[in-house]
């Protein structure tokens, strides 16, 4: 198949030849192909010379080609793996489904920071261990745990974290620290 500028070379010739759009796309098929050009591209492309422009170089926009940085988004996802996806789009000025996509296209997957664990650590253990305690100790002051509807036996965790997506590769574990989950 022919060139995209040897396209818009044989569409010029036939503009000047005083042909019709329709014309020129069978004219161009029967000799580079039969789906070298479609009529209605013919047909935009006439209005352009219709219009006076007839420069061949393709705009920038719908079906041209978006070079799009991948470096600079990998270097702010390493940066920051908490950011998010609109929050990069303004960054790289661009829109968040270019940003999705780019991201779908690097392997990246959304995972949380933080799970809660099946099984308790030691620091776990002896955190609830003293939250206990400290809520007996109020009990015997002001009578706390009459005053607590509980509905099963699952733990409250004191510490609510803010649990953020990081954009990691499929098989990346998740960073556990505080402080890269409250690093901006």
């Amino acid at each position: 198949m022919a060139d995209e500028e040897h396209i818009r070379h044989c569409m010029l010739y036939e503009f000047q030849l005083g042909r019709k759009a329709s014309e020129a796309a069978k004219n161009i098929c029967s000799a580079l192909g039969q789906d070298a050009v479609s009529t209605r591209k013919c047909q935009c492309w006439f209005e352009k010379f219709h219009e006076g422009n007839f420069s061949l170089d393709d705009k920038s926009g719908r079906g041209s080609v978006y070079n799009f940085d991948q470096e600079a988004l990998q270097a702010l996802l390493v940066q920051n793996p908490q950011i998010t996806q609109q929050e990069l789009a303004t960054t790289l000025n661009c829109s968040q489904k270019t940003i999705s996509n780019q991201l779908r296209a690097l392997g990246k997957v959304q995972k949380f920071g933080k799970w809660v664990p099946h099984e308790l650590t030691d620091n776990n253990h002896n955190q609830r261990v003293t939250i206990c305690s400290s809520l007996l100790s109020r009990q015997n002051r002001l009578l706390f745990l009459e005053q607590i509807v509980t509905g099963d036996e699952k733990w409250v965790l004191y510490v609510n974290l803010k649990r953020r997506f990081q954009c990691l590769d499929k098989n990346e574990a998740p960073c556990q620290n505080l402080t890269c989950m409250r690093k901006k």
